[in-house]
């Protein structure tokens, strides 16, 4: 029986599908549908060509999208780089050429057909019994395929409140990654303290002779701890034990920290302590009674998110030289309200733990507030679409998309589809961590194992 499975999003998620998908292809699957609503494929947001060369914050040598290949990454930065290290931080736009190259090579060598569609899908329809599913578009007609992946990449972040009369001004960026050249001594405000704001400031200070006056603000004023090399498989600990503790946050606060201890004792780093938590996050993530994840949510998330997502060493060293400058402050408050004052902004917001407001007035303020997990508060059409129709469902604390196996989607009762998917970042409703490279790659190893299976079965 022919198959047709469509790939909604051609970011690294749907690419690295995509990849596999056609690698392993069975003569059931004869025609594999990518379809991307920007103008690249291969690259998304995060590896997208920039002026400035804003660098990936996993050495290459970590960074295959092949499972099976560890080091090829790092195989083909050599190719254009032949003095690259392993432990190298290279340029994101770098790791695009990378899976433009991928999904080039696994079309020519494979048995079916990769069509290519520029679009943006704005609905999923199909027959009573789910198959086959239809792709709507608002400005061509459906496509119908056996298989539906929703592979749409890392959510923008949401249009804070205070932010609503900014919409269009040239002071505000609502897009991190659009950014005025600087022409003179600015102000800039950037909310937000996570690697977005590191990169926005690594932007903005690139022109020694006019770096701008920095300023950040976030709820606890956090920022990402740096990256250092250690040994991800030097923790020779028992997983059991810390995933017996996770009945409570705190006992599996106490476990994690005798872990970090007792491997800091032998030399180690803390850092292998993360790696190593992170391999069980999923099932930890699972064992959690449903309080214990909202009061993880609550107050430890934040740490998790400095500890577990680190910036390279050259990013990590000029916000230190940013920050010893006095060219870089780094603020906990929240934002009251903002006022356009002629060219500038005038912020009102109030520092952690204090009653009366300050005032900040900036030349620049920057939304660098990170990914919008929730699809409840998402814009994006083809979300709401879902939503409204049931076809998805948000997790009580909005980290993401409910999944059931190989990501099929949870509706609104609870049921798993049976020809509706999602792999990306809002995994994380279901596995907490869903964000890295190895993460989303093994995820995309599964589902092709799945669809390609579910072929054979099906013929």
């Amino acid at each position: 029986m022919a198959r047709t499975v469509i790939i909604v999003g051609a970011g690294f998620s749907g690419t690295v599908l995509a990849v596999n998908l056609l690698r392993r292809q069975t003569a059931q699957i004869t025609d594999i549908v990518l379809i991307e609503r920007g103008g690249d494929m291969g690259r998304g947001v995060a590896y997208a060509q920039r002026d400035h060369p804003y660098l990936l914050n996993v050495p290459a040598a970590r960074l295959s999208a092949d499972s099976r290949e560890p080091l090829q990454f790092l195989r083909y930065a050599r190719t254009r780089l032949p003095s690259v290290h392993g432990d190298d931080f290279l340029p994101r736009a770098l790791y695009g050429d990378y899976l433009q190259q991928s999904l080039l090579e696994a079309e020519r060598s494979a048995q079916g057909r990769l069509l290519r569609v520029f679009g943006e899908v704005t609905g999923i329809g199909g027959s009573r019994d789910g198959a086959p599913l239809l792709a709507h578009f608002a400005d061509r007609a459906p496509l119908a395929g056996d298989d539906l992946v929703l592979a749409l990449g890392t959510p923008p972040a949401q249009l804070p409140e205070w932010a609503e009369n900014l919409r269009g001004h040239a002071a505000y960026r609502q897009d991190p990654w659009n950014l005025p050249v600087l022409t003179e001594q600015h102000s800039v405000l950037i909310v937000g303290n996570g690697l977005t704001m590191a990169d926005v400031s690594s932007a903005l200070s690139r022109q020694a002779d006019r770096v701008p006056t920095l300023h950040t603000i976030s709820r606890r004023g956090l920022i990402p701890k740096p990256q250092a090399p250690f040994y991800a498989d030097a923790v020779h600990e028992n997983g059991e034990e810390v995933l017996a503790s996770a009945d409570s946050l705190a006992g599996l606060l106490r476990v994690c920290r005798a872990t970090a201890r007792r491997v800091e004792d032998r030399g180690g780093d803390w850092r292998e302590v993360i790696a190593f938590i992170r391999g069980l996050a999923p099932a930890l993530w699972r064992r959690l009674p449903e309080n214990e994840r909202k009061r993880f949510v609550r107050h430890l998330h934040i740490h998790w998110d400095t500890h577990r997502h680190r910036l390279p060493p050259q990013l990590s060293a000029n916000i230190e030289a940013l920050r010893r400058s006095g060219k870089l402050r780094i603020n906990a408050g929240r934002i009251e309200r903002v006022a356009v004052r002629d060219h500038q902004l005038q912020v009102h917001w109030r520092p952690r733990g204090r009653d009366l407001c300050a005032t900040l007035t900036v030349d620049l303020l920057v939304n660098a507030t990170g990914p919008n997990y929730s699809i409840r508060r998402s814009p994006d059409p083809l979300l709401k679409s879902l939503r409204e129709a049931g076809q998805v469902s948000a997790d009580a604390l909005n980290l993401g998309i409910r999944t059931h196996r190989f990501g099929a989607c949870l509706d609104t009762q609870g049921h798993a589809s049976r020809h509706l998917y999602y792999l990306g970042p809002m995994l994380r409703a279901d596995h907490l961590d869903a964000t890295a490279v190895t993460e989303l790659r093994d995820h995309a190893e599964r589902l092709a194992a799945h669809l390609g299976g579910r072929g054979l079965a099906l013929s």
